[in-house]
């Protein structure tokens, strides 16, 4: 099921759908779902996506129906996905916060950019609709991301990183790089601390990630609260080298495994 026929069951007008879903190019669950692993980044920014100058064209009572069925449908999937995985069950209350945190940043950034009008919460029901679908397809994206070797991760992020453009654009012979030797060549090029910097972020959460902890902290939490401990978590693995979980003793294994692979040569 897309979100445009999740919005129909709901009774909102499809019209106005597919223009809130263009607008905010599919919201976080697009994001998710087409994203690389570890896609749990996708949402360290949250919920930057939903707060643009687009605001102004929600202009009516369809339109702002799409945009909260929009967030509502984006929160339950991930809580849905993070439930699924650890086998517990979340409360209601917990998504009624994210929804009224996420209206709350919408509020201070049309605000802020001197907006007269922007969405608010309707109190949709959504009683009636299935979020499975939603869910499932998170659900099984995560799996696929907990099979995978970190060594394949980590070399398809350096791979396809800025960084790793500039250094095709610098040095000729790393046009030829294989992706699968994409971390060595940061070591070639001399901008390993450039890249250690860079893919320490992704770190964490492949570690969140694989070891479940994103999703035992989000049942409890909210998701900017959640993004918060798993990265000063991670920072604490790192900078710290503080060990006090199986999250932590993750980070330190992948931190590890990028230095060694980066003294290969």
């Amino acid at each position: 099921m897309n979100f445009i026929t999740f919005a129909e069951k709901l009774g909102i007008d499809r019209e106005a759908a597919i223009k809130v879903y263009r607008l905010f190019d599919g919201g976080y669950f697009e994001s998710l779902y087409y994203s690389k692993p570890p896609i749990l980044h996708k949402l360290r920014e949250w919920p930057r996506k939903y707060l643009s100058k687009k605001l102004v064209l929600i202009r009516n009572i369809q339109l702002n129906q799409a945009f909260e069925a929009l967030i509502w449908a984006d929160i339950i999937a991930i809580y849905g996905m993070s439930s699924k995985l650890i086998d517990r069950p979340f409360k209601y209350d917990i998504l009624e916060k994210n929804v009224e945190y996420v209206y709350e940043e919408i509020k201070k950034y049309s605000l802020s950019n001197n907006f007269t009008d922007y969405p608010m919460a309707l109190s949709l029901d959504f009683v009636k609709v299935d979020f499975s679908p939603f869910i499932n397809d998170l659900t099984n994206k995560r799996r696929e991301e907990m099979k995978a070797s970190d060594s394949e991760i980590i070399n398809d992020i350096a791979y396809d990183s800025k960084l790793m453009e500039e250094i095709k654009v610098k040095y000729p012979w790393a046009k030829n790089v294989k992706r699968e030797n994409a971390v060595r060549a940061f070591q070639l090029s001399e901008r390993v601390n450039e890249f250690v910097d860079y893919v320490i972020l992704y770190i964490y959460y492949i570690a969140a990630s694989k070891t479940l902890h994103f999703d035992y902290t989000l049942i409890s939490n909210m998701i900017s609260d959640t993004i918060k401990i798993v990265e000063e978590e991670g920072s604490k693995a790192i900078k710290e080298q503080e060990v006090s979980s199986e999250y932590q003793r993750k980070v330190r294994e992948l931190f590890q495994l990028i230095i060694t692979t980066l003294n290969y040569f």
